[in-house]
């Protein structure tokens, strides 16, 4: 393969070894496939046609013998790559090479297309990669994932919804458990169970972990007072009642993982550290890791929530209930890696709520604050950056568009706010930049993380601190 270094070989009796190569060059020229190969050097030693093509490169810019890194920085300054990824970029060309490893990634392009590369390592020392185009392989399976998402996610709102009138709060659990993954990952605690798979999945899995309730029934799921023991004891019965419904729903689909990992969380969830929990009373590593890394981030969002029954704890007192329940409710390991990220969402926030934002309303100023939690965790780098973090805040960014709009359309209806119609007027507009924005984003737009940032802040600025003050009562 590296006798393609050769710039014109000459053409010479079928068999001999340029021979051999032209016709190898040319079949390669008619694939599909674009192909590069590097020699142990990283300079160029033979691009086909589709390389050329994929990249709009000119033939003299990836000429035999050119140094692959100076093409790396080359399509950089075209804007091949985003802010920052050129060193990665650099570093997973290279390093396979040195260290003579096989390497698969996909990557979307600046265009929205998605490519998958995959490299290997050749005997005589150089690398070859071949490039292919998978945007719509990639784009159908993100729509299978999307409708998957969509028929979990009703699935969870219906038992939400009997039994806290919203369905916010299964979306912010997973959001919150899967920064609880990502933190455990970049640790050594779980590095044999934390796999990227099951980094991918804990947070949807963790959307039906309370699937069981709809199996409760409304005299006891929406109880004012405080349930006695039996009530209790039936209660407790949505953990297996939920794993089962899953369990069931696994014999269908036996090769879905993340459904595994939604019925271990269901029916463990529940479960303490220290034993003293239910369905099985399982104690320490005996509970699944899943199922111990939902169980603080489902504490913790109840904690901080509204509820028929209870005012929301400050976020700082609800810290420090997890931090004294290390060791007894919950795994002091998953814990620090909890602290971590609720700390780093409290860090240096893009707006703090203050009274003169208040538009005099207690619950339209509680989604304001909301919405200005969501500003802020957008704002970290590590979450601008993270796939299933903003498919997890697009999620939670409608179905708070959606609630939010229909109480302020209703208050506004109810005071006889002149400006009434305008008002909604804006509401459509920005509920369909904000469809948009997903629509995008499962397009493989690249910087939606940015673009949502940057929709909600101006959404905050324009419309929350002007817009909303005029009806201030």
């Amino acid at each position: 393969m590296l006798q393609f270094e050769m710039a014109e070989p000459p053409v010479q009796a079928v068999g001999t070894n340029a021979s051999l190569a032209a016709i190898m060059a040319e079949a390669l020229d008619s694939i599909d496939l674009a192909v590069l190969v590097l020699d142990a050097d990283f300079r160029i030693a033979f691009v086909n046609d589709r390389y050329r093509q994929m990249f709009d490169i000119a033939e003299s810019l990836c000429r035999s013998g050119a140094n692959f890194v100076d093409l790396v920085w080359l399509l950089a300054d075209r804007g091949e790559f985003g802010a920052g990824e050129v060193e990665t970029i650099v570093t997973e060309r290279l390093s396979p090479i040195r260290e003579r490893q096989k390497v698969r990634l996909v990557r979307i392009r600046p265009d929205g297309s998605v490519q998958e590369e995959t490299g290997a390592p050749l005997a005589g020392g150089g690398y070859t990669y071949s490039f292919a185009d998978i945007t719509l392989q990639h784009r159908a399976a993100e729509q299978m994932k999307a409708a998957n998402r969509a028929t979990v996610q009703a699935l969870a709102d219906l038992a939400e919804f009997r039994d806290t009138d919203t369905g916010d709060h299964v979306i912010r659990v997973a959001r919150l458990s899967h920064e609880i993954t990502r933190a455990l990952g970049h640790t050594e605690s779980f590095s044999g169970e934390i796999s990227p798979d099951f980094q991918a999945q804990v947070g949807i899995a963790s959307i039906l972990h309370d699937i069981g309730k709809v199996a409760i029934t409304d005299g006891i799921l929406r109880k004012n007072g405080a349930l006695d023991t039996e009530e209790r004891r039936m209660m407790q019965e949505h953990s297996a009642a939920g794993a089962d419904i899953l369990r069931k729903a696994l014999v269908l689909a036996p090769d879905s993982s993340y459904l595994r990992l939604a019925a271990d969380i269901a029916r463990y969830h529940h479960e303490r550290y220290d034993g003293g929990g239910y369905p099985n009373g399982l104690k320490g590593d005996e509970i699944p890791l899943a199922a111990r890394i939902v169980a603080v981030a489902d504490v913790f969002d109840a904690l901080t929530s509204a509820r028929p029954y209870k005012q929301p704890w400050p976020e700082e007192e609800a810290v420090s209930y997890l931090i004294a329940q290390a060791g007894q409710q919950f795994d002091p390991t998953i814990i620090s890696a909890a602290v971590s990220v609720l700390q780093d969402r409290a860090q240096t926030p893009v707006i703090r709520w203050s009274d003169a934002m208040s538009v005099g309303n207690p619950d339209l100023d509680r989604d304001h604050r909301v919405l200005m939690g969501l500003v802020n965790q957008l704002s970290l780098p590590a979450n601008r950056e993270d796939h299933t973090i903003i498919a997890f805040a697009l999620d939670e960014l409608l179905d708070y568009t959606v609630a939010h709009f229909s109480r302020e359309e209703e208050y506004l209806r109810l005071i006889g706010f002149d400006g009434y119609e305008r008002h909604k007027a804006i509401h459509a507009d920005l509920t369909e930049e904000l469809i948009a924005i997903r629509a995008h984003f499962r397009a493989g737009k690249r910087n939606v993380g940015e673009d949502m940032a940057r929709f909600v802040g101006d959404w905050l600025r324009n419309h929350i601190l002007q817009e909303d003050q005029t009806y201030m009562a």
